[in-house]
Order: structure tokens, then sequence, then C-alpha cells
């Protein structure tokens, strides 16, 4: 039986990642990329190329790439376009030519309705899967200190509310010297695009004074940029302060690892994350730390489990990947 020839198009390839791993692991597809340059900038020889060998199209972002494959796309070939809620912002939708596209899939709930809302895209093409982590590859034995130790991943840009995470520690470590905060991802400095807008740099400037002249400016820890499943070994919780997210794997990313979330609510939380995992303010944070560090070894594994369980039954790649293959399959039926 020949292989469906699988394309994946779009500038940011990295949430798709294990799931294009796991499609050519099954043996079931012959996979190729076309990794843009930009929203819109791309080589269109290579994605013509792509284009007339594949089978199936899968343009991960819906911005610039899908409203050039669709209206490319050849009609016995098949087009799925997989959006985050970057493109809430943008008016790339409204420029699909959305007869051409076969499923529109949203990874959350919430980012669904939205897509829903704004672009009136029509619900019969619509389609629901969560994003997707592996939780096999998190899931390493804690450091002794772990308790102690909050971890952030990724910082920019401001929505992401580095001050509510230092409040957080802050709290915390006048209470108990031995808290500390662990920085992963990116420095803003790092995104141009980011630090020439004054209102991003001098937010961060700020912060980052903040910290230099703190007591506990030694218990904040910038680890940089790389792979988080060793990283995630001595973080016992995992933050998220957003303002607003359209899924936000980090916290289901600590989970995975054993790391109880701590998520302040936004617009569309709870169609993500179990409302128990769910806090509404900055002290609610700091009194789950407390709490949960007042429990004997027994009460925290089974918090620990709990987490465990959640994201291995909602997110790991093993659930996800099938979705996929079953979808890629059902439209190729059609």
């Amino acid at each position: 039986m020949s292989k469906v020839k699988l394309v994946f198009a779009g500038h940011d390839l990295k949430f798709a990642k294990l799931i294009i791993d796991y499609l050519e692991k099954s043996n079931r597809f012959e996979i190729r990329l076309d990794q843009w340059a930009g929203h819109n900038a791309h080589d269109e020889k290579y994605s013509k190329e792509c284009l007339n060998w594949a089978d199936v199209i899968v343009c991960e972002w819906g911005l610039g790439n899908a409203v050039w494959y669709s209206s490319h796309k050849q009609p016995h070939q098949k087009l799925i376009v997989r959006m985050h809620r970057q493109e809430l912002d943008t008016a790339y939708p409204k420029e699909f030519t959305i007869e051409n596209i076969d499923v529109l899939i949203a990874i959350s709930p919430y980012v669904y309705e939205e897509f829903y809302r704004v672009f009136k895209l029509p619900r019969e093409k619509m389609k629901m899967i969560y994003n997707v982590l592996d939780a096999n590859k998190l899931d390493k034995p804690k450091t002794a200190e772990s308790d102690f130790h909050l971890g952030i991943i990724g910082i920019a840009p401001k929505m992401k509310r580095l001050d509510l995470a230092l409040d957080v520690l802050e709290k915390l470590w006048l209470k108990d010297k031995r808290y500390k905060l662990f920085v992963k991802g990116k420095l803003p400095q790092e995104y141009p695009w980011l630090w020439k807008k004054d209102e991003e740099r001098e937010y961060y400037e700020s912060q980052f004074q903040r910290i230099e002249k703190a007591e506990w400016k030694n218990a904040v820890a910038f680890d940089g940029f790389g792979d988080i499943d060793e990283w995630l070994q001595k973080i016992g919780f995992v933050l998220s302060t957003s303002d607003f997210e359209s899924f936000h794997l980090a916290p289901g990313e600590g989970m995975a690892s054993g790391a109880p979330p701590l998520i302040l609510k936004w617009d569309g939380s709870n169609t993500i994350y179990n409302k128990e995992f769910l806090l509404g303010n900055i002290d609610d944070m700091v009194n789950r730390v407390l709490d949960y560090n007042e429990m004997n070894t027994n009460q925290k594994e089974e918090i620990r489990q709990k987490a465990k369980n959640f994201v291995n039954q909602r997110f790991d790649i093993e659930k996800i990947g099938k979705e996929w293959v079953e979808l890629i399959e059902e439209v190729l039926s059609r």
C-alpha cells in the first residue's frame, strides 16, 4: 500500500513537531516540510513543488500559508488548516478560499468558538483537536529541592506577566529563603521585533531593575532556551501568569513531569484545564504552594499523579496522534 504524501507548511512548526514525528513513525505517510520565512513570506517555487507532490496539505497556522495553499490547491488534494489564536488578530482567515479547505482545526474549545464568532468560519468544516505533548519524555524523577522551585517557561511578550511570577516568588521567599524562580526560554532582548517596541522594552527593563534591587535577587535564575524535560526535574511548580493564552502548553508540560500547575485563570482556560487547577489571584498561588509543602509524602505523590493522569488522558501524543491519523484517513475517504 503506497504511503500518503503529506506536506506540513508554515513559518513555525515547533508545535507540530510531535504530530509530524508521530505520523512519520506510523509508516502510513511520506512527509515533506514547506518551511515559510514568515507569516506571508516563502519560496514560492518550492511551495509549488510541494503542492504538485502532495496528496494532503496541512497548514500549521492559518496565515499567509493557508491563503496561498487554499487558492492553489488542486481538486484531488485535501487541505487541513490548524489554527492557534494569533490568527484572530489578523485578516488572513478572511482571505482563505474556504471552499478549498477540508478541515479547520482549533486547538481548544474556546478558540474554536472565537474563530466562529470573529470570522464566521463554517462549523461543518471546523474541528477541535487539543495541542499536544510527550508525557512519557517529560516524566523524569524530581530533585530533592524541587518542592521549593518555581518555573516559568517563556516570558515574552509582556502579556506573559513576569511581574506576577516575581510577586509569587517574593511572597514565598519572605516566608522561606529556599524558594527560587527559574525562567526558561529566550530573553526578550533576543526577539528583535519585540525589543524595538518601547512599551515592551520599558516593561522588561523595569522588571530586570526590580530583580537587581531585590533582597531575593539571587533566587531568580535565567536558564535560557532549550529542551525542558531535564530542566523540569528541578521544578516543583510551573507558573502560568499570562493575561490571556490560546492554550498555554507550559503548565501541561509541568504536569506531565509531576509539577502541580499554578495557573491564573484567563478566558477559556477552563476549556483546557480542570477548574481545580485554576486560581483566581497571586495569593491563591502562594497559598497553593504553602499548603502543598505542609503535606506528607503520600499526599504530595497523590497530587503529582493526578496532574500526570490529567495530561496523559487529554494531551499526550499517543492520544492526539491517533486523532490526527483518523482525521486524515476520514478526509481522504470523502
